[in-house]
């Protein structure tokens, strides 16, 4: 404070004249001292120019008027200023203080930091942690990047506040100071104003560097930061790559390779042509692969699955393949024809044909009629070099040539020519040339899920791959072995009975992917591909057996590399480098800011917070010129405040502002007053946009619409699931072809929007913060305990400090508002971590129509009558049927499920077969798509439904008379040296004595008696399938002989029975037997008159398990889930106990319609699911028996080794594919078996695995299967004849539809659960506030009548308040107290001029002024009473209403007294005490003058309040009071007074 200020209460006022001139003008009236012209109550009026208001003498200092370029400035002189203050103005907001500001550049540079360590580490180790589903994980990759971008965003918003706040003083303390509009009115409330005003304008052509750098770093923070900080880091699976030593098998030794089948070559070669089964990893559709793997493991993995672990591996590796290059043989003759047979000397009638290639070669064919071939059609592939004609024909010694061939092998397909003409036979063929390659090439292994994918590197497998030469490959022996016939023909045995087609060689395996239908072949379009798939495979299959014989040698090492799938923490690249470039601009904005915000380059001119009213005060009270032009214009709304000091310059030196002034004539003209629009009680200045009904009621729907989305899609995603694209959509996003990864919009839209609630919020928080002083002040007179109204602000105050100061003065409204400000926040953490995408199902309910059902109706077949048991058995034609098609064998598909790690049927799974639906018809419509790399959804579909279960199982136990350690009860023990019964074959292991399985002294037979005493009218069974001794197969390991084993499932036979009529009653019991010991070959036994016989001898006694298994067939209710594509099933659930299905057991072949009176031998057969499926599996290893033998024959014959297609036959091994499947369980531990209780365990689970197969084979949805049937489905009337006809008719009770739950494989926007329940809260509670602060801003226009954002909004409240700017003068800001007695309040008040004008003023002191109006202005004339009394004037405007004491205006007020005491002056009363009365546009003499009119009554409800001396405590809305009188007749502007 200056000095004088300090020691004088009552300072003495002096003119200070605008120009030196005035100083000699007689006509200028200076103002006198203020004291003395209360006490004589007269003011003088000035006759020219704009009133002059006084500033106080200062002893203390020296004024001068200091010219330069026209402008006078006002010098002070000091260097300190009272209180012990400096006067080097060097106050700045904390945010740009250098620690604080540097502080957040600090923080912004560690996030950049933070965020490229975390890209770099997520790059170089594939992500930053393990993703263990923790909590703390979730925090980390949720909740850490969001918290810290708020954190940022928050300190730059506060940054950008304090540089917009400052800015105006910027402005004011330049040396040539700043126009208004630069200055006092300047604001910016919204960063785009903030940016709009930093930019150059033309007038200034100035850019302000640290608003816009402040402006445009917040821009980034919250449209960019902080969305994109929700998807900075994710959770997804992460390739780990690591150099390590692999193991390879060593094949070196074995080479060249040979090609020696075995049975199970065969077996594996047939399960993937037929079955589709992957029989081994290393062995692919296109190469096989010499197998390496890790050095840690012990044993080389050679099957299907190759590890369980989820790895990949890469390694250099030999790979083997196979290319065939056919060409089209088109038929060019065909011509039925009399062939001459030379052998029989005979005509037989033939069909000639002739094929040709477009190279030339030719083939040229004689097929007579009676050959299969011609008869049936077929098809022959054969090798060039050894092709002949009984490749077509094995009867018929018809012409046959080729010539022309330059390929190596012919491939003929035609349908049958018998019947054929010239015209329409049809024939056709391909002369192919297979090329064999090698090559080391890099090989993938992929493994995931117990699936193993190998997958050769092909351009670098091409680049490197060299034909095979006979170093490295027996190629020769492989066509040999590949294109012979019989041994074709040995593993797909054609039953005896079957009509199909004609197939020779390697034909016979590609004809059973057609069903042996020729006219399919023919057709088919990828014929050469599958015929170069058949022969690769082999190929393959025979290297698989170089593997296994080479695996327990020695390997050989190659580096490789090892990469584990892990899901883990990562960083989306595309959002980190949008982060990184974003965080870096900010750190060169913020470091911008840092420069220009110093006070050498941007002084402020400031010594302490300029916020504070009082301050404002300050400013203003020691300046005439300024507060002479804001004097006038405090009825001025903001507009008209901005416009009517446009024109005008300040400047802020020494802790004041100063009004710069032209000291020109014509300069001074410009300080003539503006005539604004006066203020509007009814229509006042809007605080701010924000404050408007209609943006509040935007805000309150925007946050209520936000809430209702929220817990709408929680009650969704929890009930249904967000599946749809608009949530799952991701963008690829990959710049100049790399991959950058993918963003879900979802996080970045809901941040987004919490980003906009929050500085909707953040605005409504600001403008409250800095309007609660002027509202308090507005509501209650301020006393000492209320002194901080005019000395506080709450604008550098945020969030929570906010709330807390609030609260501590009762600022309820403000607390509740900067709390919501606070949990805005929040909102925008909880909001980025609401979502996370991740696999899910999408449910619906869908009927179907049940199209199947469990069978009760036994099987219908036609069969022929027998007569005799030599005539073959009338059961045959059935059983035949069930061999015919191999490619759905049902016994091959058991196998391979369990020993080569097939898959179980569809609508199977835990050994149960479910009635399956038709799923085709269910729905498929594309349901989501998830990205830009996914045009329609990949992911599957699951149908639940309810039905019904069969199974098949075995109660297996040990023979309660079968002493297995006696071999006395089963095994013969033979003198092999007696040369009369005995020969042996060359080469054969020589043997004294010998045994033989079954008891020969007891019938010569190989039996196995069940009984304690054997006989042949007890209870036997078959060592092997039937009664047929076994042959094969020994083991020889370098000459000498090894252990092997037998093992065959046979039927329990009784009383002479044999197979298949060998069951009395249903079910059936039958053996499973295992034989294990040192087998021998090459004896035979001589039978007198038929020959010798082939048998099998062990050389030591060996050992045997056998089990009494009964089959169990049961039904039971189940809930089963399946794949719709496949019938996979994925899981089921059992609805009640099992019950046993005696449907299955009800007909033994029972004949039907026998009556020789009728068309020959035909009949009819009903058999039941259940004795069909043993019968035809205890008959499956000898399919040309499967008529029966005989007990009573006249020898017992051996085996026929020449049938291997249900059994398996190769060294060490002779067994069926059920006792096959048993050894496979067992890891091919033949002594494994020997043990009852593991014989039992593989027994039940390949018998469960057959019966699935069973169920599941050739289901057709229209006319069922051998276990379901068509619902309603029953037995023709006349089944049994015309003679004994009944009716067997069976309706199932069933509903014609089933209902599916079906569930589609999808990708889910998951909401967090805690994220969401923290939205919900945070929106409710700013739901409720902002309806508060909509009810409660409703009386801000009255309260406060002008907007209060700017110097110059706060300065006009007080430009005409003499005693508060005494005070202001007087008193430091941070010592300013306010007496026990002095209230300060903001409302009416008549000041020192006594005018009436609205703002800031002390009131209660002593001197206090007591205008009134005298009462007779009530009968004034009337004209206006309507109007109300103008109360704001310009100086050239305003009424001048001075005091006297002894008028008194009833109805009228005084604005120094209570509503009710108030007393006004009227003209009169002026004119007495010889005062002029101003006009409303000029100062004018008083015969110039026109008084206003009033109306004629007034009507007290409504008025603003007005400071008086006796102010009570009561709230503010009772001060309102309406007055609509006082209205001057000639103004055209509204009253200050609120209507």
């Amino acid at each position: 404070m200056y000095a004088p200020f300090a020691h004088n209460p009552r300072p003495s006022y002096r003119v200070l004249p605008h120009t030196p001139e005035d100083a000699h003008n007689e006509q200028y009236i200076p103002l006198v001292d203020y004291q003395s012209s209360i006490l004589s109550g007269t003011i003088r009026d000035f006759q020219h120019g704009p009133p002059h208001v006084p500033v106080p003498s200062r002893d203390s200092e020296v004024s001068s008027a200091t010219r330069g370029g026209g402008i006078a400035l006002i010098e002070r002189h000091g260097s300190v200023k009272s209180g012990g203050i400096a006067t080097t103005p060097a106050w700045l907001p904390y945010t740009l203080r250098w620690p604080c500001l540097t502080s957040i550049l600090v923080f912004t540079a560690v996030l950049e930091i933070l965020v490229v360590i975390a890209h770099v580490i997520s790059a170089r180790g594939n992500g930053l942690v393990a993703d263990d589903g923790s909590g703390s994980i979730i925090v980390v990759s949720k909740f850490v990047p969001t918290l810290l971008a708020v954190i940022h965003g928050i300190l730059l918003s506060i940054l950008l506040n304090d540089v917009k706040r400052t800015h105006a003083f910027a402005n004011l303390a330049s040396p040539s100071g700043a126009s208004a509009k630069l200055s006092l009115t300047w604001t910016a409330d919204a960063w785009w104003e903030a940016f709009i005003a930093s930019l150059p304008k033309r007038h200034t052509k100035k850019t302000s560097w640290a608003l816009l750098c402040a402006t445009v770093s917040f821009i980034f923070s919250f449209l960019i930061v902080s969305p994109f900080s929700s998807t900075l880091l994710v959770s997804q699976d992460v390739l780990f790559t690591e150099e390590v030593t692999f193991s390879q098998l060593g094949i070196s030794s074995a080479l060249p390779l040979q090609s020696n089948p075995i049975a199970t070559t065969y077996f594996r070669t047939v399960s993937n042509i037929l079955q589709n089964v992957t029989t081994s990893a290393w062995i692919t559709d296109s190469y096989a692969v010499l197998p390496f793997w890790p050095s840690t493991i012990n044993s080389a993995p050679l099957g299907p699955t190759i590890s369980d672990s989820v790895q990949t591996w890469l390694s250099k590796t030999t790979v083997f393949d196979i290319e065939m290059d056919c060409e089209q043989m088109s038929l060019v003759e065909s011509l039925p024809l009399d062939w001459l047979d030379p052998e029989l000397n005979i005509t037989v009638p033939a069909h000639r044909v002739r094929l040709l290639s477009p190279s030339g070669c030719a083939l040229n064919l004689t097929l007579p009629d009676g050959t299969d071939l011609s008869g049936s059609g077929g098809a022959v592939w054969s090798a060039l070099r050894n092709i002949n004609v009984t490749d077509f024909t094995d009867s018929w010694e018809s012409p046959f040539s080729t010539n022309g061939c330059t390929q190596d092998e012919i491939v003929f397909l035609s349908k049958p020519l018998s019947r054929a003409t010239a015209a329409n036979a049809t024939a056709t063929g391909q002369a192919c040339k297979t090329n064999y390659y090698v090559g080391n090439s890099s090989v993938t292994v992929t493994l995931s899920n117990s699936v193993s994918l190998v997958k050769v590197d092909r351009p670098e497998y091409l680049s490197v791959r060299k034909p095979i030469t006979s170093a490295v490959a027996d190629l020769s022996s492989f066509q040999d072995v590949f294109f012979n016939n019989t041994n074709w023909n040995i593993h797909l045995k054609k039953p005896l009975i079957s009509q199909r087609a004609f197939a020779s060689g390697p034909a016979i395996l590609l004809s059973a992917i057609y069903d042996f239908a020729p006219e399919k072949m023919i057709a088919d379009t990828s014929f050469i591909e599958n015929l170069g798939g058949v022969k690769r495979r082999f190929f393959g299959e025979l290297l698989r057996d170089v593997f296994d014989t080479t695996s327990n040698g020695d390997t050989v090492t190659a580096s490789g590399i090892i990469a584990d799938t892990r899901r883990r923490v990562v960083v989306v690249p595309s959002v980190a480098i949008v982060l990184e470039v974003t965080l870096f601009l900010q750190i060169f904005l913020l470091l911008t800011v840092l420069i220009t915000t110093r006070l050498s380059r941007r002084p402020l001119g400031l010594f302490e917070d300029p916020t504070p009213p009082i301050q404002v005060a300050k400013f203003i009270a020691s300046d005439a010129g300024t507060l002479q032009s804001l004097d006038s214009l405090h009825g001025a709304s903001s507009k008209g405040l901005a416009l009517a000091l446009s024109e005008k310059k300040y400047l802020l030196s020494e802790g004041h502002i100063h009004l710069v002034t032209p000291d020109s004539p014509e300069g001074l003209q410009k300080l003539e007053p503006y005539q604004p629009a006066l203020l509007d009680s009814t229509h006042p200045d809007k605080q701010s946009y924000a404050f408007t009904i209609w943006m509040f009621l935007m805000l309150v729907f925007l946050l209520s619409a936000t809430l209702i989305a929220i817990a709408y899609l929680y009650w969704y995603s929890d009930a249904f699931g967000l599946y749809q694209t608009a949530f799952v959509y991701a963008f690829d996003v990959s710049v100049g072809g790399l991959d950058l990864g993918d963003v879900n919009p979802a996080s970045l839209i809901t941040t987004i929007v919490a980003v906009i609630i929050g500085l909707w919020w953040g605005s409504l928080d600001t403008v409250l913060r800095r309007i609660q002083p002027y509202l308090v002040l507005a509501k209650r007179p301020i006393t000492r305990s209320g002194s901080e109204a005019v000395s506080i602000s709450y604008v550098s105050s945020y969030l929570l400090w906010a709330t807390w100061r609030a609260i501590k003065r009762s600022h309820w409204v403000l607390a509740l508002v900067c709390t919501g400000a606070f949990l805005s926040e929040i909102l925008t953490i909880a909001m980025s971590s609401l979502w996370d995408r991740e696999g899910g199902v999408l449910p619906s309910v869908v009927d179907v129509s049940r199209q199947l059902e469990l069978r009760h109706v036994p099987q219908l077949s036609a069969g022929m009558q027998q007569f005799t048991s030599h005539a073959g058995n009338y059961k045959q034609v059935i059983l035949s049927e069930l061999f015919d098609s191999m490619r759905t064998s049902w016994i091959y598909g058991a196998a391979v499920q369990t020993s080569l790690n097939g898959s179980e049927p569809p609508w199977s799974s835990g050994g149960w077969s479910f009635v399956p639906y038709d799923l085709s018809m269910l729905p498929s419509t594309t349901i989501q798509n998830t990205g830009n790399q996914t045009s329609a959804s990949k992911h599957s579909m699951n149908a639940t439904v309810d039905t019904s279960a069969i199974r098949a199982r075995l109660e297996c136990s040990p023979y309660e008379h079968l002493d297995l350690q006696d071999s006395r009860t089963w095994l013969t023990e033979w003198d092999l040296t007696n040369d009369t019964q005995w020969d042996k074959a060359p080469g054969t292991e020589a043997l004294s004595r010998g045994f033989e399985l079954g008891l020969s002294n007891n019938g010569d037979n190989t039996l196995l008696y069940l009984d304690r005493r054997p006989d042949d009218q007890g209870n036997y069974t078959t060592f092997f399938a039937n009664n047929k001794r076994f042959q094969c197969c020994q083991n020889k390991t370098d000459g000498s002989a090894s252990t092997g084993s037998v093992g065959y499932w046979s039927p329990n036979l009784r009383n002479g029975s044999s197979y298949p009529d060998f069951a009395e009653s249903w079910p059936a019991n039958f053996t499973v037997k295992w034989v294990h010991g040192l087998p021998v070959e090459g004896y035979c036994g001589i039978v007198p008159t038929f020959g010798c016989f082939p048998r099998l001898m062990w050389a030591k006694k060996p050992r045997m398990a056998a089990l009494n298994c009964m089959p169990i067939i049961e039904t039971v209710d189940a809930t089963v889930t399946v794949d719709a594509a496949d019938g996979r099933v994925v899981n089921f659930t059992l609805n009640s106990e099992p019950r046993s299905d005696d449907n299955a057991w009800s007909n033994d072949f029972t004949q039907h319609q026998y009556d020789n009176r009728t068309d020959g031998f035909a009949i009819n057969i009903t058999t039941s699911h259940g004795i069909l499926f043993i019968t035809a599996l205890l008959g499956a290893a000898d399919l040309d028996e499967v008529q029966g033998t005989n007990l009573h024959y006249l020898y017992t014959a051996s085996e026929n080794i020449d049938d291997q297609t249900f059994n398996i036959r190769q060294s060490s091994l002779n067994v069926d594919l059920m006792t096959y499947s048993m050894l496979s369980l067992v890891n091919y531990d033949h002594e494994a078996l020997l043990d009852l209780e593991t014989l039992k365990r593989t027994a039940q689970q390949t018998f469960t695995a057959l019966f699935q197969n069973f169920a599941s084979n050739n289901v057709s949805f229209a006319t069922g299967g051998y276990v379901f049937q068509s619902p309603g489905e029953k037995l023709p009337d006349d089944l049994d004849g015309p003679v004994n006809k009944s009716l067997r008719a069976y309706v199932a009770r069933t509903s014609e539809t089933a209902t599916v739950q079906v569930s589609r494989s999808v990708e889910l926007l998951k909401i967090s659960k805690l994220a969401a329940w923290i939205c919900l809260s945070i929106l409710a509670y700013l739901i409720l506030v902002g309806v508060t602060l909509t009810i409660a801003s409703r009386k801000y226009p009255t309260i406060l009548l002008r907007r209060i954002n700017s110097i110059a909004d706060v300065a006009v409240l007080m430009a005409g308040s003499h005693r508060l700017l005494k005070l202001a003068r007087d008193k430091a800001v941070r010592g300013f107290k306010l007496d026990p007695s002095t209230k300060v309040r903001l409302g009416w008040f008549n000041d020192e001029k006594s005018t009436l004008r609205w703002g800031i003023e002390v009131v209660g002191e002593e001197y206090e002024v007591a205008n009134t109006l005298n009462s007779s202005t009530r009968h004034l004339r009337k004209g206006n009473s309507n109007s109300t009394m103008g109360t704001a004037f310009s100086s050239a405007s305003q009424y001048q209403l001075h005091e006297d004491p002894s008028l008194e205006f009833q109805d009228g007020i005084s604005l120094l007294r209570e509503p009710g005491q108030i007393r006004h002056r009227g003209p009169a009363a002026a004119s007495h005490q010889g005062i002029e009365v101003h006009g409303p546009h000029s100062f004018m003499s008083t015969s110039s003058h026109a008084w206003p009119h009033f109306a004629s009554e007034t009507s007290m409800n409504s008025r603003a309040p007005s400071i008086d001396v006796t102010v009570d405590e009561r709230s503010f809305s009772d001060y309102f009071i309406e007055d609509t009188h006082f209205r001057p007749s000639n103004s055209e502007h509204d009253s200050l007074i609120p209507r």
